[in-house]
């Protein structure tokens, strides 16, 4: 009778093996917790429902791993199964995180090595007492298998359909091996026609993510060297380059639940294999390594530049002295004093470092002729809005209640942004054209009798005073 339950545990036991196994923890716990209430309590069905709870690797089954781990070891003490995987899950812990559980690690190891000295149950819960190798211990993940797998197989087969072949005969012949149904459903997608292309690129990858770290990198540079152009240009080919990635990144992840699907349906059928047939994943080779280091540094080398020699562009503004002659254009300046300000063309936030107001008069000394108002200093934050508000500029000036007409003009050699209007002086009746004007480094306004002067000159005179008022420093 006994014999006939230990069978009955142990097949149950295999069972709930082969469903963790095949990556099936939820249902190898149903498996468990179903033959534990049928048999009663057995230290291996316990060992394998804790695992697979283990093998979620989330905090809340852990704390569930450890719940089965205490009430088996209530009822079995000194097995040395239930001890090494309890002392597995203790000394992986987060000593942090979970300071009390990281802490008994030590005393079951203690226990072990008075149970089972020289035992591979120890051993295997020693390997477990740093992060390092409780990494190590989990092996490569099922991507890095994957990938490995068809390589290997693309390099060594003569053609992608003789590597998919000698696949698909290979699971056929050991349907149970995850790695094996993998890599047949993997080659089986790759050798559609039409996908040479991510058959390259799965094996080359590296090479592939460094080229586009390189492309990416360039075009960030480029701003700076070859003219300013949208940040969106460097990132949308960045999301191009990308989306031959993405797509091998959905095949391989489809192939794989293809695969798995289809090992875990065999398991019913029997015991899965120990070991896969196909050869151990090596660890990333150097110049693997090599290529995608450089790869991330290139990119945030260029990232980080872009941002200094954006910040340097963003915080830079041109320098400009103050040089208005004496004498312009037959006129004589009128000296009405200095720092007046730029108040007509607004203030935007920076730091004014000089500001002057000139009248030139043709001889009459109403010093009506021509008004030039500037302020230089660092306005990098400036835009075009500081001379597009007409309504308000005009509103700021004296003797102007509204234009009569109003237009955007060019802003000449200094750039920035100039706009021109027309109005009527309200207590004289003159007929008067008024330009402002504004760049990084400097802003103002020039004003000027225009009866019937067309754009074309008022603009030329605008901004021909601009640049003789101003004069760019070095």
């Amino acid at each position: 009778m006994h014999s006939e339950e230990d069978a009955a545990s142990a097949s149950a036991c295999a069972h709930a093996a082969a469903l963790i196994a095949a990556g099936r923890y939820a249902e190898a716990r149903k498996a468990a917790e179903a033959a534990l209430e049928t048999d009663g309590p057995e230290p291996q069905l316990l060992l394998v429902l804790a695992r697979a709870h283990m093998a979620e690797d989330e905090d809340d089954h852990d704390d569930d791993a450890e719940r089965v781990f205490r009430r088996a070891l209530d009822t079995f003490p000194d097995h040395v199964d239930l001890l090494a995987g309890y002392a597995e899950l203790c000394l992986r812990s987060d000593a942090l995180d979970r300071p009390g559980r990281y802490a008994r690690g030590p005393a079951l190891l203690e226990r072990l090595r008075e149970l089972a000295p020289d035992s591979p149950q120890l051993r295997r819960a020693a390997a477990s007492t740093s992060v390092l190798a409780a990494a190590a211990g989990k092996g490569p993940s099922a991507a890095r298998v994957q990938r490995h797998d068809v390589v290997q197989a693309l390099t060594t087969a003569a053609s992608p359909e003789a590597a998919e072949k000698e696949a698909r005969q290979q699971a056929a012949l050991a349907p149970h091996d995850r790695r094996l149904a993998v890599l047949d459903a993997t080659l089986t997608a790759l050798a559609r026609p039409g996908r040479a292309p991510l058959r390259l690129l799965v094996r080359r990858t590296p090479e592939y993510l460094f080229v586009a770290s390189l492309a990416v990198a360039a075009l960030l540079l480029a701003r700076h060297l070859l003219g300013p152009f949208p940040f969106w240009i460097p990132w949308a080919v960045g999301l191009l380059l990308d989306l031959p990635l993405l797509a091998l990144r959905l095949l391989l992840r489809g192939a794989r639940a293809r695969g798995g699907e289809r090992a875990s349906g065999a398991v019913d059928a029997g015991p899965v294999p120990a070991e896969s047939s196909l050869s151990a994943v090596p660890r990333y080779a150097r110049r693997e390594l090599a290529l995608i280091g450089a790869g991330a540094a290139v990119t945030l080398g260029a990232l980080v530049t872009t941002v200094v020699l954006t910040h340097a562009e963003y915080t830079a503004y041109p320098r400009y002295e103050a040089v208005a002659p004496y004498g312009f254009r037959g006129m004589t300046r009128m000296d009405m004093g200095e720092g007046l300000g730029a108040a007509a063309a607004g203030a935007p936030g920076g730091r004014i470092e000089a500001a002057f107001t000139h009248y030139y008069t043709g001889g009459a000394g109403d010093g009506s002729e021509l008004t030039v108002t500037a302020s230089i200093g660092d306005f990098h934050d400036a835009s075009a809005a500081l001379v597009r508000d007409s309504h308000t500029l005009l509103s700021e000036t004296p003797g102007v209640t509204s234009a009569d007409d109003t237009w955007t003009a060019d802003a000449g050699a200094y750039g920035g942004w100039m706009q021109c209007s027309r109005y009527v002086e309200d207590l004289t009746g003159t007929p008067k054209a008024i330009c402002f004007w504004a760049d990084k480094g400097s802003m103002g306004s020039v004003t000027f009798k225009a009866s019937d002067m067309p754009h074309a000159d008022i603009e030329q005179l605008a901004r021909m005073t601009r640049q003789t008022v101003l004069r760019p420093s070095s």
